[in-house]
């Protein structure tokens, strides 16, 4: 679980919903005022269908396999990849049998991105050569990266589009609203009250606007920009692995190596281990 996400939504549901509570104290009107069922649907509705214009069916979809993601932490350090990377190289200066053992198990660190250094490892197995090898998996990276780019547009598009769509569910609020102003009023209600009350209610569509924009859509595309900018140095430092061990380089030769890619804290010299 990812705390900073957590944490965030936890925080910011607080502070709104402590000012909703203590304005709505203060002016004595329910919370439930707040809520309007067809603003709802305007705003989620149509941002959701405007996305599906713009993108196709499938990518629209994956949003909510999206969701899990934002929400995942990856459970491991760049770190902790360079340890894996080393001991490969390692194994693979043993021989190849030891090569093909220690590429069958999973690192605990490698669980999301293993399928790349198998990748690479299968290519070493082929003899493939070192140019080639780094030309087949920078391509491998450059389609990911333009893949997971995708769903960022798309949940950065529901952000663009939910305040649109709050003015478009507060224009239909206030064309009903002048509407009835020429109506006679019910039996005893105060034509000024009501007038009131309309208003309120085409408002509250720029509001859920506003909040899915700003409180859901937009961080969520911005935590998605995040892990993908991640996976680039991920991808990096993995390339950069297997081509050291393709070339059987010594193991603290590749720690050196790709220390580069971590910060300082992070980084282990050969005499730590």
């Amino acid at each position: 679980m990812n705390l900073g996400t957590l944490i965030g939504l936890i925080l910011g549901s607080g502070l709104i919903g402590t000012a909703a509570f203590i304005s709505a104290s203060q002016t004595g009107v329910s919370l439930l005022a707040l809520y309007d069922t067809v603003s709802l649907l305007i705003v989620v509705g149509g941002s959701i269908a405007a996305t599906a214009i713009a993108f196709k069916m499938k990518d629209v979809i994956r949003l909510f396999g999206l969701l899990k993601m934002i929400f995942k932490d990856d459970g491991f350090t760049l770190g902790d990849v360079v340890d894996d990377l080393c001991d490969l190289a390692e194994s693979n200066r043993r021989g190849r049998k030891e090569f093909e053992a220690a590429l069958q198990t999973t690192p605990q660190s490698m669980k999301f991105r293993m399928h790349m250094v198998r990748d690479g490892g299968e290519l070493i197995l082929g003899g493939t050569k070192i140019d080639d090898i780094e030309q087949i998996m920078e391509n491998m990276e450059a389609y990911r990266e333009q893949r997971e780019m995708q769903e960022m547009n798309v949940m950065k598009s529901l952000g663009i589009y939910a305040p649109p769509f709050g003015m478009v569910g507060t224009l239909i609020g206030l064309v009903f609203m002048l509407q009835g102003m020429g109506q006679p009023a019910e039996d005893g209600a105060d034509p000024q009250a009501q007038m009131g009350k309309s208003m309120a209610v085409a408002l509250i569509t720029t509001l859920y606007g506003a909040l899915f924009a700003n409180f859901l859509f937009l961080p969520f595309a911005d935590k998605l920009k995040g892990k993908n900018e991640d996976k680039k140095v991920q991808s990096a430092l993995i390339t950069e692995g297997v081509l050291l061990i393709a070339q059987k380089v010594h193991p603290l030769q590749v720690r050196e190596k790709l220390n580069a890619y971590l910060p300082p804290k992070m980084r282990k010299k050969p005499e730590d281990e």
